[in-house]
């Protein structure tokens, strides 16, 4: 054989010369399996007699005597035979002589590197040259190491292709030694011949390592002129590719020795330069194949040597800067979206190579593949928290450096550039945030947010990141928004104002140094200041804005002046405290600033809180409560409109807002609610909440606080100090307190359901304090407070009924209005209180009827016990408040009593069918024989009984019936009132002008018009009168009658239903707050199927280019869920729709407008078919050229299909 081993191209390349061997030997005895596996083995012997050779020997085996032929006496033919043999033939050994073959040659490599990095002193003195240079080993020595290697090259190819094959057998999922055992959970299964080939594929990496190692630091010794041969070198490269196809995770990464595979590559590129190209080819080309290789090459760029560059990382970005995106889809067809996150993975583990060569990489931003966009701006990020940190040190190393100038001043030179960089690449990111592509958007927010965390963020950036973090949260993508949210509450944690923004704080604080540098401004400045002020005087035309122009002007002169001499080393101690000032007064007016851009972006956030997605009102609830414990006043606003969502249908909301209701008002910040805040601090939160809340946010914030307390979260002290306190406080904190106690009763009514506390209620509530301060607010919350207790029973010896008899009485004092003035004023505080007071009569008293009676009779006696024909209109007005809301409440205790004679009914017969049964099962066994005849005797008295019962039933149900049509207000007390209340309601001579009068007794009108069918459809024409008479200023009195309009819809729809139109032509009214109102109720009326819609829906269909963006989104809502029906009741409105808003004469552009929105839900077919027939047979009524191309512009919104074109074509007269 030749003394030279050529690396083959392929192993079969071994059976043709200059190698010539065979596939077998010529002494191989196959006859049979026995025979076969003993020559194997013979085979393996022959090479650990080598290797035992090689061990004792080293490089003394490859020694070649002088004037003899450069012969390989170790790895002779015989050796390397024995070797292809072994290896070719791989597969078909026994696991047993498969593990020898393997420990085998890897023992042959760990020798041939061995001898080769340890020689010897006798090696090397013989070996060495003359001058003391290193020698070169021998070419046998090459040719022995090139073929070992060579081999294990090979086995390990066909280990690997045989791991990966039977990979994909199982469709990718290999078990790894692991079984599904019943039930699904995962075991580890006794499997000898795998663990046995995963030790040999781990002796195999770790010999190849080695090798690769050893070849890298010896190859002045194994090469002349230490030039490799890259035949041999790129050998570990090779397979170490192949392993790192299967390293896709933790566990895969260590079966396929990944961390052996990336070493071996960095050997290869740090000893041979000149296969650098075919390395950089062959990572960029697995990039492209495999989604998990990124990591992988990131972490081989840093094994690599990077003195002076980092060679490898830097061709691997050029390549990708190299790389053809033109007519890509999102990445997907090539492969980049598997290479662009080595950009990203790259840079966070050197940020400087890729910032070095940035510049190829940018003009991808403007490229189609997003991922590459996005990886670009992760690229981004990463470097600038680097940079940030090489600037800070730098900064510092100035400062306590103490070199030359030169030194200094390069240093400044370079702190400069990096500067420069920084801001550059900040405008990059944010340039990015308004993307095409909602992935990059998302990715330059996600990575502004890293950079908020980890404080990388230039101060001078704050407010322009806070600005573009607001803009994002109306981005129309749901992820977009969420990362949004995020960034601002991550610059709520880190922002650089000393943590608390009160913007009260901060004003103060302006106005207090302010005062002080006007006071200390520099002589010069002030000297010119008074000869201004004395100048603007003197002409007489000193106006205060001029005066303060001159003042503002001379502050600012003086700020300008401190601030250019900041850098003066001999300021006076007077000058260097104005300096400091100047400092401050610019913080404090950051900070006002920075809380003024979260003020202003209210809008965006309760669009947020409303949004249909949960991950948006999530992530609103959540900055919330963060801007809360940062004391934002935007905070307290929004999480009572958060509480707005505790009536969501979806629970998991309702979870997440009572939890931002416990992290804001009860518990700890950062506590997630294990810990509390103290009982005054508590009941302290709830006082401030309820102080100016809404009749809604109330609602909300009682549903949030009884959950709480059926949750036994709220101490039981908080309450107490709430009891004290609306004992002894006084004004508004008194009221409220006693509104905290009664939405807490409503889950748990022990609060003020005892004699104790009902005695308190009466000395805090309706005491002396409240008669003598006329605080009505405290009467109505003891009121609401009082209807979480049970109604009375007549027992003079209790002393809860006694306690309750006194609180009746105050009711009655307060609904009659004993303690009001005839202020306007207090009789319009009063009506809340009343209105609660009856309600609370109602619930408490034994007897309400009575009682009510007694307030009807009192307000009468006021009115005219006198015997004057003139009353005040204010005393008029409560007693009509009055008269309304009694006859309302007695139809609703008519009910109440109704259902519970008809519950005791129900109880009564399920009790005698028990005992019915009861006795059929007790009856003897000696008379089990009992004839049939009885028990059927038994069922037909039972039926009998149960059609008694139910012939009671419908009578109790027609008595409630005529009471509430005829007795209420036909026969009643009531209906004495009711020719005066309907002639000051008439107003026929304008005899009433006060407003609050006429409201009052319009309510009181409707009220009873609820009551009763007869009363409503005799009296509806009055309504409907004052409804059209009323004066334009007076849009209370229009609003009360359209919502009460749309109770009576719900009660009496028959009756109301002429009267539709009027009801309609309410959307054109004047006022933004009837038009909405009536919007309301009309699409109450008509998705509930209470109104017809035909006729009248083009006043909705004009209410989508209404001025109020409320009623806009009202009437889009309307349609939206009309077109949810199966029926299509926009399709069959549609041409009554076009043709009514065609006779208006609207502007195009409104026209246009509000048709594009309709059309949009006509989608079927056979709709835009038919209707594009309708609308071609109005071409002939059309009377004006403006009508027909609003028909035009209709028509072209459908979609065209075979059917259509037929269509037009045959009604081309029509049209034409």
């Amino acid at each position: 054989m030749a003394t030279a081993f050529p690396i083959p191209a392929s192993l079969q390349e071994l059976e043709s010369s200059p190698y010539n061997l065979l596939p077998y030997p010529h002494d191989f005895d196959d006859d049979d399996e026995a025979a076969r596996a003993e020559s194997f083995d013979k085979l393996i012997r022959l090479l650990d007699s080598g290797n035992r050779s090689l061990s004792s020997n080293g490089l003394g085996l490859f020694d070649v005597p002088d004037g003899e032929e450069d012969m390989d006496a170790w790895n002779d033919s015989e050796r390397i035979q024995a070797l292809y043999t072994l290896v070719r033939k791989s597969d078909s050994l026994a696991p047993a002589a498969r593990s020898r073959l393997v420990k085998s040659l890897c023992s042959a490599v760990h020798g041939l590197c061995s001898a080769l990095a340890n020689p010897g002193v006798v090696m090397s003195q013989q070996q060495g040259t003359q001058d003391g240079s290193t020698s070169v080993v021998s070419q046998s020595f090459r040719d022995a190491l090139a073929c070992h290697i060579y081999f294990l090259f090979t086995l390990m190819f066909l280990t690997e292709s045989k791991e990966k094959l039977g990979k994909s057998l199982l469709g990718g999922n290999g078990t790894n030694g692991k079984t599904k055992s019943k039930g699904g959970r995962s075991k580890k299964s006794k499997d000898p011949e795998g663990d046995m080939s995963a030790a040999n594929r781990s002796a195999c990496a770790e010999a190849m390592h080695i090798a690769a190692i050893t070849m890298c630091e010896q190859k002045s010794r194994l090469w002349k002129r230490s030039v490799p041969d890259e035949t041999v070198v790129g050998l570990p490269c090779r397979i170490a590719y192949q392993m790192l196809e299967s390293a896709t995770g933790v566990v895969a990464r260590k079966a396929s020795s990944g961390d052996e595979a990336l070493d071996m590559i960095a050997a290869t590129v740090d000893s041979a330069p000149c296969l650098l190209n075919t390395v950089v080819a062959a990572l960029v080309d697995l990039l492209h194949t495999y989604d998990h290789m990124a990591p992988l090459v990131a972490e081989l760029c840093c094994k690599v040597n990077e003195k002076p560059t980092n060679i490898l990382a830097t061709e691997l970005l050029r390549e990708i800067g190299r790389l053809d995106t033109e007519g890509d889809q999102g990445g997907k067809a090539s492969g980049i979206k598997n290479v662009a996150p080595l950009i990203s993975e790259l840079a966070a583990v050197r940020p400087r190579v890729v910032l070095s060569n940035l510049s190829l990489l940018l003009p991808h931003l403007d490229s189609e593949p997003y991922v590459l966009r996005s990886a670009i701006i992760s690229s981004i990020g990463h470097i600038l928290v680097r940079e940030d940190r090489t600037l800070i040190e730098n900064e510092i190393g100035d400062v306590a450096s103490e070199g030359d100038g030169e030194t200094k001043k390069d240093d400044g030179r370079q702190i400069a550039n990096m500067g420069k960089t920084r801001s550059a690449l900040f405008d990059i990111l944010c340039e990015r945030t308004r993307d095409i592509t909602s992935f990059t958007r998302g990715a330059s927010l996600k990575v502004l947010n890293d950079l908020t965390e980890k404080q990388s963020v230039p101060l001078d950036r704050i407010m322009s990141v806070t600005e573009i973090a607001i803009d994002r949260l109306n981005d129309k993508t749901v992820m977009v928004r969420r990362y949004a949210m995020q960034l601002l509450s991550s610059i709520l944690e880190n922002n650089p104002f000393l943590g608390i923004l009160n913007p009260d704080i901060y004003r103060e604080k302006i106005a207090e140094i302010e005062s002080y540098l006007r006071h200390n401004v520099p002589e010069e400045i002030l000297k010119a200041k008074n000869a201004a002020l004395e100048e603007a005087k003197g002409d007489g035309s000193g106006a205060d804005k001029e005066l303060e122009e001159i003042e503002s002007a001379a502050l600012a002169a003086a700020i300008d002046d401190a601030e250019a001499s900041k850098d003066s080393d001999d300021l006076s101690d007077a000058e260097r405290e104005f300096l400091a000032k100047v400092k401050g007064l610019k913080f404090a007016s950051s900070a006002v600033s920075f809380i003024e851009i979260f003020e202003g972006a209210e809008s965006s956030f309760q669009s947020m809180l409303m949004s249909s997605n949960p991950s948006d009102v999530t992530e609103a609830l959540r900055f919330f409560v963060k801007a809360k414990h940062f004391g934002l006043p935007c905070a307290l606003t929004g999480m009572k409109q958060a509480l707005a969502l505790m009536w969501s249908n979806e629970n998991n909301i309702q979870d997440e807002v009572l939890r931002a209701f416990m992290e804001v008002f009860v518990s700890v910040p950062g506590t997630e609610g294990k810990e509390l805040l103290s009982e005054n601090q508590i009941a302290q939160n709830f006082l401030d909440l309820v102080g100016e809340a809404t009749v809604s946010e109330l609602a909300s914030i009682e549903e949030a606080l009884g959950r709480l307390v059926k949750k036994e979260v709220i101490p039981p002290d908080v309450f107490s100090i709430l009891w004290t306190m609306a004992s002894q406080a006084e004004g508004q904190l008194r009221a409220s307190a006693m509104l905290v106690l009664s939405m807490a009763a409503s889950a748990d009514p022990k609060i003020v359901d005892s004699a104790y506390r009902l005695q308190n209620l009466f000395d805090a509530g309706l005491g002396d304090y409240t008669e003598e301060h006329r605080d009505w607010q405290t009467a109505r919350s003891a009121s609401c407070a009082l209807q979480r207790v049970a109604r009375a029973k007549v027992d003079p010896s209790s002393a809860k009924y006694i306690i309750l008899d006194l609180i009746n009485e105050r009711l009655v004092a307060v609904a009659r209005g004993d303690w009001c003035d005839d202020t306007e004023e207090d009789t319009n505080a009063w009506f809340c209180a009343a209105e609660q007071a009856i309600n609370a009569i109602f619930t408490i008293s034994p007897a309400p009827e009575k009682v009510s009676m007694e307030i009807l009779l009192g307000h009468q006696q006021c009115i005219f016990g006198d015997g004057s024909k003139e009353s005040h209109s204010l005393r008029l007005s409560r007693f009509f408040f009055v008269l309304g809301h009694i006859a309302l409440k007695l139809l609703i205790y008519t009910e109440i009593l109704s259902s519970a004679v008809r519950r005791a009914n129900a109880a009564k017969t399920v009790k005698k069918q028990e005992s019915a049964s009861s006795g059929n099962e007790n009856k003897s066994a000696d008379d089990g024989t009992t004839k049939a005849g009885g028990s059927d005797e038994e069922d037909d008295a039972i039926e009998a009984e149960l059609g008694i019962a139910a012939q009671a039933e419908a009578e109790t149900e027609r008595k409630v019936a005529e009471i509430s049509e005829n007795e209420i207000v036909g026969r009643g007390m009531i209906s004495l009132f009711t020719p005066m209340l309907l002639r000051v309601v008439a107003n026929e001579d304008d005899a009433y002008c006060s407003p609050v009068l006429m409201q009052s007794a319009t309510l009181a009108l409707c009220k009873c018009m609820c009551i009763s069918k007869t009363f409503s459809e005799k009296h509806l024409p009055l309504l409907f009168s004052v409804l059209s008479k009323a004066p334009n200023e007076d849009q209370d009195l229009r609003a009360n009658i359209i919502i009460a309009l749309g109770d009576l819809a719900f009660r009496f729809p028959n009756e109301v239903e002429p009267y539709t139109p009027k009801i309609y032509a309410c959307l054109r009214d004047k006022s933004t707050r009837v038009r909405r109102h009536t919007l309301m109720v009309l699409t109450h009326l008509i998705l509930n199927d209470m109104v017809k819609v035909k006729g009248n829906v083009c006043e909705i269909a004009l209410c989508l280019q209404d001025n109020e963006p409320r009623i806009r989104d009202m009437a889009r809502l309307l349609f939206h869920e009309l077109s949810k029906r199966t029926n299509s009741p926009i399709y069959n409105l549609l041409p009554d729709i076009v043709s009514q808003l065609s006779q208006l004469h609207l502007k195009q552009e409104v026209f246009r407008e509000i048709m594009l929105f309709l059309m949009s839900f006509i989608k079927k077919e056979r709709q835009n078919e038919m209707l594009m027939e309708k609308l071609i047979q109005r071409f002939p009524k059309c009377t004006s050229i403006n009508q027909k191309a609003d028909l035009a512009y209709c028509i072209a919104q459908l979609k065209v299909n075979d059917k259509s074109i037929k269509c037009l074509n045959d009604t081309f007269k029509l049209y034409k």
